[in-house]
């Protein structure tokens, strides 16, 4: 090949991968069904394409596991994570960085998992459970249960606001989510039976090799001090506003991780 024509390819490619670059990925987790996901975070995602100036297209993924498994592949930059997915991730990924954790309505940036039934179903056979990476499904329901949840029939069912759904259609007679999506259901008959201490709030964790040392601190100052009419167009989530996470945020889920097997799948 002519060394001008290989240099020209040389050069195509590595235009190429500039481009490539030019585009970022966001995955949010599947905490509910997927039209109700990019609702509530188109608003900060266009958002963000501003204070880059760069694409950002979302990728979702059904189960906690395949965002973990892809961030460390490099195929997410973005993604808003809870504080066990996190823990997961960091441990596999130092790259992984948390940004903000978002407060909820009161202005709080921590949150809790709740135990749930119906106010007519008193039995404590079957238990729906989130996923094995959330942490309101199999860690946060066996603490509430003195550690004894192996005793118990459980699931996986993979979204919270499914398990509030089949706990009400006396699928199950119990099932652990976050506390705030629980509450959305307890005009149904939903009752809480017990709650978690606080954790982190779910939080924005970026890729830190996908950007410079001065885009993270931009991103970080842009979800940090951004104007209460731009909050408003955001989903349910992340509208009351961010505070900026440390690492040590998270130092007490990791003890309670330590000693526990997370099964992968349910019993029966």
């Amino acid at each position: 090949m002519d060394k001008r024509i290989f240099k020209i390819v040389l050069l195509f490619l590595f235009c190429l991968n500039l481009e490539a670059k030019e585009t970022l990925t966001f995955a949010p987790l599947p905490t509910e069904d997927r039209k109700t996901i990019y609702n509530y975070f188109y608003p900060m995602v266009s958002y963000l394409e501003k204070e880059l100036n760069k694409e950002i297209k979302f990728v979702y993924y059904d189960n906690y596991e395949d965002i973990v498994s892809n961030f460390k592949a490099g195929k997410i930059d973005f993604a808003y994570l809870g504080p066990l997915p996190y823990v997961q991730l960091k441990k596999e990924f130092d790259k992984a960085l948390a940004l903000v954790h978002f407060k909820n309505e009161k202005g709080e940036s921590t949150y809790t998992c709740s135990l749930v039934r119906t106010l007519w179903n008193k039995k404590r056979q079957k238990i729906a459970l989130t996923q094995p990476l959330s942490t309101c499904g199999y860690l946060s329901v066996n603490a509430l249960l003195d550690k004894k949840l192996k005793n118990y029939k459980y699931q996986y069912l993979g979204r919270h606001d499914l398990v509030a759904l089949e706990v009400l259609n006396g699928e199950f007679d119990m099932g652990g989510l976050k506390s705030d999506i629980a509450k959305g259901y307890f005009h149904l008959g939903l009752d809480e039976i017990a709650v978690t201490k606080p954790f982190p709030m779910f939080s924005l964790i970026i890729n830190s090799q996908s950007f410079s040392s001065q885009e993270i601190q931009n991103i970080t100052n842009a979800l940090l001090y951004i104007d209460q009419e731009e909050l408003n167009k955001w989903g349910k989530p992340i509208r009351y506003g961010a505070v900026k996470a440390m690492d040590e945020d998270f130092n007490p889920l990791r003890e309670m991780l330590k000693n526990i097997q997370i099964p992968l799948e349910g019993n029966f």
